[in-house]
C-alpha cells in the first residue's frame, strides 16, 4: 500500500498556515510531523537551502532538551518525536536525498495512520520547485506515495505586499533605502519585478502536469463561495467540517485579528493598502490576473 501524502505547494502569504492547521488540528485529516515546513524537497533541489533549514535544526535540537515544553499544534505534539535526536539529525542532514524524504514521511505515516488519513508536507518552498525538477522526482515519489497537491492562492496584489512588507521588516538595509514598506512595494512594482511566488499559473501547471492538484482561492474557502470547502473535501475524500481561522480573511491589514498560531499572518502587513494602492498594484500586475482568467476561466479577485 502506498503512503497517502499531501504536498502543500504554497503560495506563501496566501493562508498556508490556516490551511495546514485546518488539516492537522481542526479536522485531523493529515499530520505534518515535527513542523509545518521542513523545506526538504527544496534542499534536495538547491543545497543553499540549508541556510533556511539550519535555524529550525538548532531550534528543534534545543527544544528536545526541554521535554516539559509543549506545543499542542505541531511542535512538541505527541507525534513530534522531539526527544529523538537521531531522527532529527537524519531529517536535517545538510545533504538530503529523495530517500531522506521518502523515509521520513513513510515512517511518520506509521505513527499517525490510526488517527490521520494522510501525512503532509506544507513547505512553502515547494511552490518554487521548477518543472524539470518535478519531472525528475515525480516517478520516484509515485512509487511510494499516493500524492495529492494543494495550492492556495490570494489576491496577487495583497499577497505581494504581505511578502514584501515582511521582507522590509526583516531587512535594516531596506529600511534605510525606503521610508515605508509601501514605498518599497511600489518601487518593486515600478521596476517590473515580481517575486516567484506571484507566478500562480506557472506553479500550478508545473505540479498539475505530474500530480493530482487542486487550486484553492483563500477568499473563496473562508468566504464560503463556489462550494470551495466541499470541493476540497471531495478532492481529499475527507469531510472538512471546520476551518481554522484565517487572519487574511476578511482583509483587515494592520487590524488583522491575532489568531493563535498565526503570527506569520497578522504581523506581516505594516501598513494598510488603500483603494488607490490596490488600483496601482493591479495595474502593474495585470498580466497575472489575466493569466488566471485565461487558465481557469474565472476571476475571484477584482481587477
Amino acid at each position: 500500500m502506498k503512503t497517502p501524502l499531501i504536498i502543500g505547494a504554497g503560495k506563501g502569504w496566501c493562508a498556508t498556515s490556516p490551511l495546514h492547521l485546518t488539516l492537522q488540528c481542526a479536522t485531523k485529516c493529515s499530520h505534518t510531523g515535527i513542523l509545518k515546513e521542513d523545506h526538504l524537497l527544496y534542499n534536495i533541489y538547491n543545497k543553499d537551502a540549508w541556510g533556511w533549514r539550519e535555524y529550525w535544526y538548532k531550534r528543534l535540537v534545543n527544544d528536545s532538551m526541554t521535554p516539559n515544553w509543549k506545543h499542542p499544534y505541531g511542535y512538541q505534539s505527541k507525534y513530534g518525536f522531539h526527544n529523538n535526536l537521531e531522527e532529527i539529525e537524519e531529517l536535517f542532514t545538510r545533504n538530503p536525498t529523495l530517500q531522506t524524504y521518502i523515509k521520513y514521511y513513510k515512517r511518520h505515516y506509521q505513527r499517525v495512520k490510526h488517527e490521520y488519513k494522510y501525512v503532509h508536507d506544507f513547505s512553502n518552498s515547494n511552490a518554487l520547485l521548477p518543472r524539470n525538477f518535478l519531472a525528475k522526482i515525480a516517478p520516484v515519489l509515485k512509487k511510494h506515495f499516493d500524492i495529492k497537491v494543494l495550492m492556495i492562492f490570494r489576491d496577487p496584489v495583497r499577497r505581494l505586499y504581505s511578502e514584501l512588507s515582511q521582507k522590509y521588516q526583516d531587512s535594516p538595509n531596506l529600511q534605510k533605502s525606503y521610508n515605508t514598506s509601501k514605498d518599497y512595494w511600489k518601487s518593486y512594482l515600478k521596476k517590473g519585478e515580481i517575486t516567484q511566488n506571484s507566478d500562480y499559473i506557472w506553479s500550478f501547471k508545473s505540479y498539475n502536469e505530474f500530480f493530482s492538484t487542486i487550486s484553492i482561492v483563500s477568499e473563496e474557502l473562508w468566504g464560503e463561495k463556489n462550494n470551495c470547502q466541499e470541493k476540497l473535501a471531495k478532492f481529499l475524500d475527507f469531510d472538512i467540517k471546520e476551518l481554522w481561522p484565517n487572519a487574511y480573511f476578511p482583509e483587515m491589514g494592520t487590524k488583522a485579528p491575532h489568531h493563535e498560531y498565526l503570527k506569520d499572518q497578522w504581523s506581516s502587513d505594516l501598513e494598510d493598502l488603500t483603494e488607490e494602492d490596490l488600483e496601482f498594484g493591479r495595474k502593474h500586475m495585470k498580466r497575472y490576473y489575466d493569466e488566471w482568467y485565461d487558465y481557469f476561466g474565472s476571476m475571484p479577485w477584482r481587477c
